[in-house]
């Protein structure tokens, strides 16, 4: 009786212990918000936590250039720098290709992909009205709230319009 209520502990502690370390850290995804932001030369809109390197998908452009780009970091090895792949991003339940290229984010350490689209693409109405947005690289899936993203900021920055940031 005693080995057996010995087992039952150890298997309770084992399990705890995996769902701590197996279970995403919920934490950080509820603090990471939508921030747009521009320079002179660049706009930016972030899905990540203010003042960290805690980055989830982001969207940028060039000032004036016609072309949006997807930014993701790769937390999983899934692909080598310089290695192209589709990225799909599918929001409400229409779903865009972009051809896309990872590289090594000097910065972080860790891979990024990227792909390119222009502004005047149906992915971006598409993206103003939907709700969260799915990316695809490879069979790796993650989804991101579009709540309070400002696309239209978006688009006015790179137009060079005032984004009101």
């Amino acid at each position: 009786m005693l080995r057996a209520m010995k087992m039952r502990l150890i298997l309770s502690l084992a399990l705890g212990l995996a769902s701590v370390c197996f279970t995403p850290d919920l934490s950080l995804a509820q603090e990471r918000q939508w921030t747009l932001d521009s320079t002179d030369k660049e706009a930016f809109l972030v899905f990540g936590v203010p003042d960290t390197d805690d980055v989830g998908l982001s969207f940028w452009c060039a000032i004036g250039s016609g072309k949006v780009s997807a930014y993701l970091p790769l937390n999983a090895p899934i692909l080598k720098a310089g290695q192209h792949a589709d990225m799909k991003l599918t929001v409400n339940g229409k779903a865009f290709h972009l051809p896309a290229v990872a590289a090594h984010d000097t910065n972080g350490g860790h891979m990024t992909i990227e792909g390119k689209f222009l502004l005047k693409d149906k992915l971006l109405s598409v993206l103003k009205n939907g709700t969260s947005v799915a990316v695809t690289i490879k069979k790796r899936t993650d989804i991101y709230p579009l709540v309070d993203a400002d696309f239209d900021g978006l688009v006015n920055a790179c137009n060079g319009l005032d984004a009101g940031t």
